[in-house]
């Protein structure tokens, strides 16, 4: 008879437990759901080139995608074509044109500037780039630049947008992901 009361004891102890177990507890706080930073679709980059010496003189490269990365081609890709010995402030425009009105991605770049950073590398070119805006961090940013031309010849400029949140922006391109890389063909004439 005692080893049927201690096992009415065990399971009782046992069904307790578990009802204490799943009790909600009053004194724990929701947390809110995680705010997740994606990437923007991103159909266009527009490069906006003005001369140092002749604020009129206004030169545009684009590259168009008109369903972004991956799908589709490419259906516009200039050539950035620019004169020797020269300085040239960029100004870079990014944009979803998917959404009506179009979505100016600079933006939504320039307000989270302490996440982004655009990276500039030449190949063959002769355009030396210099990163003029800065975040808050005092970190670069590159949604504008200056370009220093010296000789004449061909070669390409890598232009690659890095996400780079959550604190990994240390003002280099290795850390975060890439947003948008084109490589364009760059003229010096």
């Amino acid at each position: 008879m005692k080893s049927n009361q201690y096992k009415l004891i065990l399971y009782a102890f046992m069904l307790l437990s578990v009802i204490w177990a799943c009790k909600k507890d009053e004194d724990q706080v929701k947390l809110p759901p995680s705010i997740l930073n994606s990437p923007e679709l991103i159909t266009s980059m527009v490069l906006r080139f003005t001369d140092s010496t002749n604020i009129s003189n206004i030169i545009f490269a684009e590259f168009r995608d008109p369903d972004g990365r991956g799908g589709n081609s490419y259906t516009k890709f200039d050539s950035i074509k620019l004169s020797s010995n020269k300085t040239y402030f960029l100004n870079v425009i990014i944009l979803d044109e998917t959404k009506n009105p179009l979505d100016t991605i600079s933006k939504e770049i320039l307000k989270e500037a302490k996440d982004h950073l655009f990276c500039f590398t030449p190949l063959g070119s002769s355009a030396v780039v210099t990163i003029t805006d800065k975040d808050e961090n005092n970190n670069p940013v590159g949604l504008q630049s200056k370009w220093r031309t010296s000789s004449a010849g061909n070669g390409f400029m890598k232009i690659v947008l890095k996400h780079q949140a959550n604190g990994l922006k240390n003002g280099t391109c290795s850390p975060g992901e890439t947003d948008i890389e084109v490589n364009f063909n760059t003229k010096i004439q």
